[in-house]
């Protein structure tokens, strides 16, 4: 029996003191709460934890007092009644504006990119636009490069044929010397041989003149 009234001796202080559970709670729109060094307001205040405090319920005693620990790890008891489980709406409305606030930030900033993507986009155009004229007018040059080709071919051709002309032609030259070298040497040679031939012809008429004359001479 003992050990029975033990037990629910422990049962029932742990009904009234009541384990914490941790839970996150927060100070309601009370401008503010006092935080006290026991479960009620006889004892001694610590703090006040002003509207939107976030705080960590340690324990609760009963429905009345909770003892929490405060956001710069303080720790004390403060009424249940002002705690609630969402931030107050004051602290709610101020969220709302700033995501509001960040919503329409976003949305600006996401209309100057928009505004910049489409410039960009407009840029691109224009650009291929005149890449797609710039293409034209390579194409046209690379035709008048291809009809000028054939005429540079054709071209090296006739300084080709006009290099084997020169050569031929002096080749001719060169030729035209040589017979005209050998046409002196041989005009050189017949008034050589005219002149030889004239000189014997005068011995030979001289000498048969002399002898006529001796003979004529005799007979006298």
């Amino acid at each position: 029996m003992r050990y029975l009234a033990a037990i629910f001796g422990v049962l029932l202080c742990v009904a009234v003191a009541g384990e914490a559970i941790a839970a996150t709670r927060y100070v309601s729109d009370q401008l503010r709460i006092t935080l006290r060094s026991g479960a009620g307001t006889q004892y001694k205040i610590l703090d006040t934890l002003t509207t939107g405090a976030r705080v960590e319920v340690l324990e609760t005693r009963g429905e009345e007092w909770a003892r929490v620990r405060a956001a710069d790890g303080q720790v004390g008891w403060v009424l249940t009644q002002y705690l609630m489980d969402q931030p107050a709406a004051r602290d709610q409305l101020a969220q709302a504006r700033n995501q509001l606030e960040s919503a329409r930030q976003a949305q600006s900033e996401l209309e100057s990119q928009l505004q910049e993507s489409r410039g960009a986009l407009e840029q691109a155009r224009e650009r291929i636009q005149a890449l797609e004229t710039e293409k034209e007018q390579l194409s046209q040059r690379l035709s008048r490069a291809e009809e000028g080709l054939e005429q540079y071919e054709e071209v090296q051709q006739l300084k080709k044929q006009v290099v084997d002309l020169q050569r031929t032609i002096q080749e001719l030259e060169a030729e035209k010397a040589r017979l005209a070298d050998r046409t002196r040497h041989d005009w050189f040679m017949v008034g050589g041989g005219v002149m030889l031939t004239g000189m014997l012809l005068g011995i030979i008429v001289t000498r048969i003149r002399w002898r006529k004359r001796s003979t004529w001479g005799d007979r006298l």
